[in-house]
């Protein structure tokens, strides 16, 4: 099939919609007049008249509201059967750049949906756009996700390069780079690139939806997220009725230690999803919820409120059905009672955690189902419970062996290291403490060498915590300070590893050292009650 399909002529430009205010269907639209440098203006439209809706179906696409994108493009393209456009947001909407490869279904789709398009007559500037979605869905059958991704962007390099003063082609060019981004290069050369694009549109366009959202993603790593907090800000107050637009900014705020500032990007999220899937009338909770959720449970626990853990635990429990059942729901759902256990250190009780609901697609998430037996296992091993440990090291094991050979690099590294970290956790109940150590660094070694897919605020428990754990357990409380410095240099202010900082500090004699981090401790907890063990430990030492 040929994909080199061009559009039909687009008209007038025209300055519409808002940026990061907007939205479609049951969000409230903002007017270009009202919205200012903030509006998202499209330049390749099909219809005159249609513009206004053509733009706000494009900011959709710019903050992954893409059930709304895709509902919006599909109308546009009923009505205007003849609007190539609207098959290039339809194909955009199908796949989600930053999330997980499309399903095959997603994949026929799109391509059927673009290869139904007559080449003959539409002008070059517009086919361009078509030609690189269409790079992406070629082949799609033979060719890898990782290929056809790099061939939108190489694409989308051109385009960009050949309209040079379209932000709309800058703007999704950066989406394109993080899209192929490798999650082993630590030298975030995809990510500062898209960046260095996205700043330069800020200066003519500082509110543009996808400057916002994709600033965030560009910058979404330890070394880099202070240089996403401006936009975090922004981005924050933006746009209140969209779940996943008042999520965003706490993948900064999780970077950077802001606890209070992602529970409240996370609470008005989850309220935002709870309010579209009522009025959208879906036949299950909006997955953007979910998703919103498991940030909003780890904030909890890293600054002790146990009891609003409870029960959002429990909230999660009685939601069941959601829509659509993805990649997203499939994390959360085993993430949850993992982190409320293991934070908690509450070895046994994380041993019995069910995996739930019953009902759910799991065989098709076999790296989410190995956070669950890795939390069981560590339950399992840390409360001397070894033959249970072991089984759940097997169903690890063969969970690495069945995994679909499209898995993204981060969750394969991540089951493996679930295996090597529960092993080692096996290997010291077996009195085997130098190989313990050995397999215990290679998972944190591991686990450092790649970063996390941006649907997890962390790891249900660091690797390298587990490593510092151990060390402490075995007195090395030298080695074990070390360790907990590391994991406090990416992940600032976890409250298990402050903790451990301050009593391995303690253990060396540092008692200077041991009472900052327990002041750095009890400053994220101050309204707790005293339940969670080590703060009336640390609060005992400050006296």
């Amino acid at each position: 099939m040929d994909f080199s399909i061009r559009f039909p002529a687009g008209l007038r430009l025209v300055r519409i919609i808002m940026a990061a205010l907007f939205i479609v269907g049951p969000w409230q639209l903002v007017s270009a007049r009202e919205s200012g440098d903030s509006a998202v203006s499209f330049r390749h439209i099909c219809v005159d008249d249609i513009s206004l809706e053509f733009d706000s179906a494009v900011t959709l696409l710019h903050s992954f509201e893409y059930p709304e994108a895709e509902q919006s493009f599909r109308k546009i393209l009923e009505n205007h059967p003849g609007c190539a456009m609207a098959r290039w947001g339809l194909a955009m909407s199908l796949w989600h750049p930053l999330w997980a490869p499309p399903r095959e279904k997603n994949l026929k789709e799109g391509a059927s949906i673009l290869g139904a398009l007559e080449p003959e007559g539409l002008p070059p500037e517009e086919a361009a756009w078509l030609d690189a979605i269409s790079a992406f869905y070629a082949d799609y059958q033979i060719a890898p996700h990782e290929q056809r991704a790099e061939r939108y962007r190489s694409r989308m390099e051109a385009l960009y390069r050949d309209n040079p003063d379209d932000p709309e082609a800058a703007v999704f060019y950066a989406l394109a780079l993080l899209a192929v981004a490798d999650p082993k290069d630590k030298s975030y050369a995809r990510q500062t690139q898209a960046a260095a694009i996205l700043n330069q549109v800020a200066e003519k366009h500082p509110h543009h939806p996808g400057v916002l959202h994709y600033l965030i993603h560009s910058y979404d790593y330890p070394e880099l997220a202070h240089l996403g907090l401006p936009a975090a800000r922004v981005y924050a107050k933006a746009a209140p009725e969209s779940a996943h637009a008042q999520h965003m900014p706490s993948h900064i705020f999780t970077r950077l230690g802001l606890w209070q500032d992602s529970i409240a990007s996370n609470h008005d999220s989850t309220r935002a999803a709870a309010n579209y899937t009522q009025r959208a009338s879906l036949p299950g909770h909006y997955d953007e919820g979910l998703h919103s959720m498991d940030y909003l449970m780890y904030a909890f626990l890293q600054t002790a409120q146990d009891n609003e853990a409870k029960a959002l635990l429990e909230q999660l429990r009685r939601i069941g059905k959601t829509h659509p059942e993805n990649f997203k729901v499939a994390y959360t759902y085993a993430a949850v009672p993992a982190r409320y256990s293991l934070e908690r250190r509450q070895w046994q009780e994380a041993s019995g955690i069910v995996l739930q609901p019953v009902g759910f697609p799991w065989s098709e998430f076999g790296w989410a189902v190995s956070i669950h037996h890795f939390a069981r296992g560590i339950g399992a091993a840390r409360s001397e419970d070894l033959a249970g440990a072991r089984r759940e090291l097997d169903a690890i094991i063969a969970i690495r062996s069945s995994l679909a050979a499209n898995t993204p690099a981060y969750w394969r590294e991540e089951v493996q290291v679930h295996a090597d970290a529960l092993l080692a956790w096996i290997r010291l109940a077996e009195a085997q403490p130098d190989r313990a150590l050995e397999l215990a660094r290679a998972a944190a070694d591991r686990e450092d060498a790649v970063d996390k897919h941006p649907v997890t605020p962390g790891e249900v428990i660091p690797a390298r915590e587990l490593l510092a754990d151990m060390l402490l357990q075995l007195k090395q409380s030298g080695a074990a300070l070390a360790e907990y410095r590391r994991v406090l240099e990416v992940s600032p202010n976890r409250f298990n590893a402050l903790l451990g900082a301050a009593r391995a500090a303690a253990g060396e004699g540092q008692d200077d050292v041991a009472n900052d981090f327990y002041r750095s401790l009890l400053a994220q907890v101050a309204n707790d009650d005293d339940s969670r063990p080590g703060i009336r430990e640390a609060r005992d030492f400050m006296r």
